[in-house]
């Protein structure tokens, strides 16, 4: 049993795609604290707040747009682990002439493989999304009664909602087929508003339409902050910000797990089919990570609003 075990793990390790690593000290892109349920709130000037009301505990997934800085450090980071690569790559074709020399004078011995030289199409280097990311929920709730209120201290930028998913346990929905970003300013709550369930979206997907949710169950709509979204009164005083929300593209589903999609949003985000409406603008571009490739957004009419 354990020489099978050993023999499957050996064969999931050749299968997975060899992603490169980085000499230099990876950058923390983004820190993220939970905000404590506590009878006075202080905000911290340097820091953005993420503020989000659920029906229930739960996770939510954020993953940063990346600014002129974070691009230039990854960048940085690729470039490194590229070199790197080349120089494995030299090492590896000296040793595989060696081999091959020897195999050929070898009566019955195999060949062996040739590697595969990196090239700026082949090589494989970590998204920016995985290494500048956080998530809230589904503990360390700012408010418990009536559902859950989280409260997040964070890196100032923009981020875009990745999907109801806790990356340590790797379960969960992504919104890869279409979602929203918003931006976080320094020393300001930006208030996303309310998920909700929604209705218009839990029967069984659409004949055709491969966008749909696989786990309708788990999907929830987002209603953004209007005047009858209700506010702690530990926070009526502080600077909050409804969120500028805008439609963001599809985004690889590199956490492996269920693909869904943040549903349509009034005045925001619309879908015709599996195709992404962007309601705020005729011909703009939803952001991405680095190396991830994504579908912009579109303006058209939509089946949804």
């Amino acid at each position: 049993m354990n020489k099978i075990i050993l023999t499957l793990a050996a064969l999931s390790a050749a299968a997975a795609p060899q992603i490169a690593a980085a000499k230099s000290k990876v950058p923390v892109f983004v820190e993220a604290k939970h905000v404590k349920d506590a009878p006075v709130v202080t905000l911290d000037p340097a820091k953005a707040y993420v503020l989000l009301r659920t029906p229930y505990a739960m996770p939510m997934h954020f993953v940063k747009i990346p600014n002129a800085e974070d691009q230039a450090a990854y960048d940085k980071l690729r470039e490194e682990a590229f070199i790197e690569a080349k120089e494995d790559y030299a090492k590896a074709i000296v040793k595989y002439e060696r081999d091959l020399a020897v195999a050929k004078k070898t009566s019955g011995m195999k060949l062996p493989k040739k590697p595969v030289e990196p090239t700026e199409s082949n090589f494989q280097f970590t998204q920016f999304s995985q290494m500048a990311n956080f998530t809230i929920g589904p503990f360390n709730r700012f408010y418990s009664k009536g559902g859950g209120t989280y409260l997040h201290a964070v890196t100032p930028g923009t981020y875009r909602i990745f999907g109801q998913v806790d990356p340590l346990i790797g379960a969960g929905v992504c919104y890869c087929m279409g979602s929203v970003t918003f931006t976080a300013e320094a020393g300001k709550i930006v208030d996303l508003g309310t998920l909700t369930t929604d209705l218009a979206n839990s029967g069984p997907a659409e004949k055709g339409d491969s966008s749909s949710p696989r786990l309708a169950a788990m999907t929830l709509a987002l209603d953004p902050v209007d005047a009858n979204t209700p506010v702690d009164p530990r926070l009526a005083s502080l600077p909050r910000i409804p969120a500028d929300l805008r439609a963001a593209g599809k985004v690889p589903n590199y956490m492996g797990i269920a693909i869904s999609r943040l549903p349509a949003i009034k005045g925001v985000l619309g879908y015709q089919r599996d195709r992404i409406i962007d309601r705020k603008a005729v011909t703009e571009v939803a952001p991405q990570a680095p190396g991830d490739s994504i579908q912009p957004a579109a303006d058209a009419p939509a089946a949804q609003n």
